[in-house]
This record gives structure tokens, sequence and C-alpha cells, in this order.
């Protein structure tokens, strides 16, 4: 059967990660670390002819997929979509876990016990990011029926992707796990069966299989 092939990233490595902050839909910069992690991602996926490129339009996911779409030949179109930014954390965005039980008491209890619903203020809720995401996802894909594709996404993103695809209780999607600058490889055949043909994997790895 044909398919269509989904080639989805995580961004590279944000500034105040390592200090456990945590960001949203601000618009973060890379680490050098993070800048180090496009050209061989772009290198491998120079091997891939793509017939589109889709990123959100925050920073950290255009650079990546404009270094990508420069090593293309032809080089594709580059679409950035709104639609595909990371959940919005509201009042949390750019604070770690212990400042925000100090800031916000009892907040992310409640989440917890409502990880999906639970609406962070002036933000999103999960079952809000899958409300967004995946209506572009499908458009996406409608739209590049048979062709390879490359989304350029987030963290949250592409976890609300792979659950909603396999059948995975949105319940358990900090399960899945999402490095800087991951790859996903995903075969969505002409019945809507999805395949997950690789997982989470860098660069170094994908090249080792």
């Amino acid at each position: 059967m044909v398919s269509t092939r989904v080639y989805l990233w995580r961004h590279p490595e944000v500034t105040g990660w390592t200090d456990g902050k945590v960001w949203g839909h601000t618009d973060v910069p890379l680490t050098r670390a993070g800048r180090e992690q496009i050209p061989p991602v772009a290198s491998y996926m120079s091997t891939h002819k793509l017939a589109a490129i889709y990123t959100s339009d925050l920073q950290r996911s255009m650079l990546m997929a404009d270094a990508i779409a420069k090593r293309q030949k032809p080089r594709p179109r580059t679409e950035q979509n709104r639609d595909f930014r990371e959940l919005h954390l509201g009042n949390w965005e750019g604070l770690t876990l212990s400042e925000i039980k100090r800031k916000y008491p009892g907040e992310l209890e409640e989440r917890m016990n409502n990880l999906t619903g639970y609406r962070i203020q002036e933000g999103e809720s999960i079952e809000d990011l899958v409300g967004r995401v995946m209506p572009a996802f499908w458009r996406m894909i409608e739209k590049h029926n048979h062709e390879n594709i490359c989304l350029v996404g987030h963290a949250g993103v592409n976890r609300v992707i792979l659950c909603e695809l396999l059948g995975v209780p949105l319940e358990n999607l900090f399960r899945l796990d999402q490095g800087f600058a991951c790859l996903n490889v995903i075969d969505i055949f002409d019945d809507g069966i999805p395949v997950l043909r690789s997982f989470n994997q860098s660069v170094e790895n994908q090249k080792k299989n």
C-alpha cells in the first residue's frame, strides 16, 4: 500500500532549559548546543526528498525548518503555521516548577489531577492543544497525499500527534519522550492506518538503524 510519510522533528535545545524553565508560546532563542544540532539534521534530511516542510512560527522550530529546506534540491515550500506552536503555558511561561509552586500554589497539583482538561491561567489545556494541532495535521496530510513531508514541532505538539495516531490515552502523553532535535517517522496509509517507523531518535542513532 502507498503511504504518506511524515518526518516529525522536535526543535533543538533552547535557552533556559538547563535551569528548568518551561516555555510554550514564548519565542526563546536556541542555545549554542541547539544551534550545533541543526547542521547534522539538515544533512540527514538532504538524503530524503521532501514535497513540503511545515513548522510552527516560533524561531526554535523555524531555524531548523529553514536549514532543512536549504539542503533540499529543489527547495520545497516552507509553511509556518501558528497551530503547530507549543502548548500555551500562560502564567507559567518562563518559570521553573519550583517557581510555579511558589507563585501559584496548588495549580500543579490541580493539573496533575486533570492532566488533559486543566487550563493554565492565560494559557491552554492539553485538550485545547489537541483541538488546534490535529485539524492542522490532517489538513497537511490531505494536501500531500503519497508524498514525503517534514514537520518541525515541539515536545507537546509531537506527543499529542503520536498519542492521537497510535491510540495512546492523552493522560499518558508524558510517557512519550521527545528529546531536543529528535526524529519520529510516521507512515500514514490510504486506509488511514498510521505506522510508527522511528521514535525519538537522534540523527546519530537514526544512521545506525
